[in-house]
């Protein structure tokens, strides 16, 4: 097969990457790694455009390169990690640094031309970036990154599939949490655990010891008029318990029901709740400290980096990362570590083709080079030349910034501003949700799940299902009815009485009696029946994501895990901007970019180009208390220029 040039100048990137891959342990492969701008990928490898990742063909083959001449065949690479085009290299070196002409894959460097890396990537000293558990790499000039082994890139980070419950087995993949306890992910699969005593019974957490439908195991369900005491049927609570719903609760201890019956303790991520002296606490699992309601990794995380609400700042084009609580940032794919941020040396005028390289007053930076015009379909917009059709920092018109907003990032498409959902996020009415959990948009956009009588209404796998019965409630063919005076479901499922009967405490009969109301076919305590409470027919309401309960003909309502009880409904503190962390703690507003809610804290969402510095938005290009980076002010009567302080 002949050799080209192209490929002869691809060589040495291509050695650069397999030496640097080896000392670091970093995985070379382009599974799961995003396309280039032109959709290629590595030899072995193919752009599936919908989502925009490279992916293995169907069939792998390949020939594969031979013994080579030194300059390297085209055949398929069926290892991965060439950049695309090259195919495996032969015997023969790539040239070594010197002073004269550079070749394409060249840099110069104080006088010298040296093999264009990570650390010189289309420039001299213009340094790529990595994600943690990532690397940097140079790819024909641009800067990307490529995972460690037994990691994979998720938009701009490096996640492990096989642990991760927001990732488990593909990018946005998130494990549901059981009812009182927490997700998991192992092998990729998503798995339910349960903390503080309980065990996992048919997808929820139940105490053996007090659940009268589980009592001493899963499969153990006290009959009618008895309760659970201990792990065993009893006719009576033993001392110092109260009958909660035929479960004997000791209330000062019991996090499900911490002071009264029904009262749950809140199940923070990454921890299990408590309850001690009818009070809610919680406990962190190893390696995570108590942040406010939250437990937090301030050894790796961003937004408690080092102590709880230390907030890494985020440059435009970039990340924040922590790493051995130590705060620091990294640049998208395609954009360089600069002095002055995180830049697109293709067309930023003060490092145009490298870091620091800066383009004449009345010239402009395009693909790297200074000239005196833009290129055709380009608009010169403060010296870079831009394509306003779908560039988001100038969308339709110079200095135009898309805005941001949450899991989603600012875009522009045909002259306008958009939105590019994070993965397993799906754009509806302008707001970015998961199809797969959202009450309201379960499976498709605007699809929202019916109310369940007597109990709650949830989103499971793109699906609406019951997400939980009230008290004394259970699930018989996808209806939350009460086996004790249910006639249609009488003692347990399908055990419907005679005609003219009734069911009371679990049992059919002529009439009802003692305590209990005839309502219809149903013998009801109306002091307790959530369906019946207070009177017959009186339905106590379900507010979403929660169960409702009736304690001396007074309606209440119970909300499932994670989300707590605010006013009159049940909000979801890890992501709601106006109950951010806990009830009514409202994300304040932030300038020239959206507030949002992540984890239970507040953050910003900047337009595209901004920096977050301290919480705020700013331009680091001009900013002059934030020239160039954030906390980089300029002195005396220095103004900021394009991220440098000049008079």
């Amino acid at each position: 097969m002949r050799n080209t040039p192209s490929l002869r100048l691809l060589l040495p990137v291509f050695f650069a990457l397999v030496a640097w891959a080896c000392s670091t342990n970093i995985d070379t492969s382009l599974d799961h790694k995003l396309c280039d701008a032109q959709k290629r990928c590595s030899s072995g490898y193919e752009c599936d455009i919908p989502s925009n990742y490279c992916v293995r063909p169907g069939e792998q083959g390949g020939a594969g390169g031979g013994a080579g001449t030194g300059m390297g065949d085209s055949g398929a690479n069926d290892e991965g990690g060439a950049p695309a085009g090259a195919g495996r290299a032969g015997a023969g070196t790539a040239g070594s640094a010197g002073a004269g002409v550079c070749t394409a894959d060249q840099v110069k460097c104080d006088g010298q031309c040296m093999a264009m890396d990570a650390a010189n990537c289309g420039g001299c000293n213009t340094t790529c970036t990595a994600p943690s558990h990532g690397g940097p790499v140079c790819f024909e000039g641009t800067c990307n990154f490529s995972c460690s082994k037994g990691f994979a890139p998720c938009g701009n980070v490096c996640v492990d599939f096989q642990t991760d419950p927001l990732n488990c087995g593909r990018c946005g993949a998130e494990c549901p949490a059981p009812v009182g306890g927490s997700a998991e992910c192992a092998k990729g699969q998503c798995q339910a655990a349960c903390g503080g005593g309980l065990d996992l019974c048919g997808g929820q957490c139940v105490d053996f010891q007090s659940d009268p439908a589980h009592c001493g195991d899963c499969s153990t369900a006290c009959g009618a008029g008895l309760v659970c005491s201990l792990g065993s049927c009893k006719a009576t609570c033993a001392a110092g318990t109260t009958n909660c719903a035929g479960a004997c609760i000791d209330t000062a201890t019991s996090p499900s029901n911490c002071g009264d019956c029904g009262s749950a303790c809140p199940v923070p991520a990454h921890g299990n709740p408590t309850c001690s002296g009818s009070k809610c606490g919680f406990s962190c699992a190893t390696g995570f400290a108590p942040c406010d309601s939250r437990c937090v990794d301030i050894a790796n995380d961003p937004s408690n980096c080092n102590g709880c609400n230390l907030q890494c700042n985020a440059p435009a084009n970039g990340f924040p990362t922590c790493t051995g609580k130590v705060c620091s940032s990294a640049c998208n794919a395609g954009f360089a570590q600069c002095p002055n941020g995180c830049v697109d040396t293709s067309t930023d005028p003060g490092n145009c083709g490298a870091c620091g390289k800066q383009c004449l007053a009345n010239e402009v930076c395009t693909n790297k080079v200074c000239t005196s015009t833009c290129p055709a379909g380009t608009q010169n917009c403060s010296g870079s030349c831009i394509k306003l059709a779908t560039d988001p920092t100038h969308c339709g018109a110079c200095d135009t910034m898309c805005p941001g907003a949450v899991h989603a990032s600012p875009t522009c498409a045909a002259s306008k501003c958009t939105l590019a959902c994070d993965a397993g996020y799906t754009l509806c009415n302008g707001v970015c949700k998961r199809l797969d959990s959202d009450l309201d948009n379960c499976g498709m956009c605007g699809k929202a799940c019916p109310p369940t009588p007597n109990g709650s209404s949830a989103c499971s796998g793109s699906a609406c299902v019951i997400g939980g019965c009230n008290a004394g409630y259970v699930n018989c063919g996808n209806k939350c009815v009460d086996p004790n005076s249910d006639a249609m479901n009488c003692g347990m499922c399908g055990k419907a009485c005679p005609g003219g009967q009734v069911c009371i405490d679990g049992a059919c009969g002529m009439n009802c009696g003692g305590s209990k109301t005839a309502c219809g076919t149903s013998c009801v305590d109306t002091k307790s029946d959530p369906a019946n409470c207070g009177m017959c027919g009186t339905v106590c309401p379900t507010p979403a994501h929660s169960v409702a309960s009736c304690k001396d003909t007074k309606c209440a309502f119970q909300c499932q895990n994670p989300f707590i009880g605010c006013g009159t409904g049940c909000i979801d503190p890890r992501s709601d901007v106006n109950n951010c962390g806990n009830c009514n703690k409202v994300c304040p507003a932030v300038t020239n970019g959206t507030p949002i809610c992540t984890n239970s804290q507040c953050s910003a969402s900047c337009s595209a180009g901004l920096s977050v510095c301290g919480g705020a938005c700013v331009n680091t290009k001009t900013d002059a208390k934030n020239c160039g980076g954030c906390d980089k002010p300029c002195k005396g009567l220095l103004k900021c220029v394009l991220g440098l302080c000049l008079l």
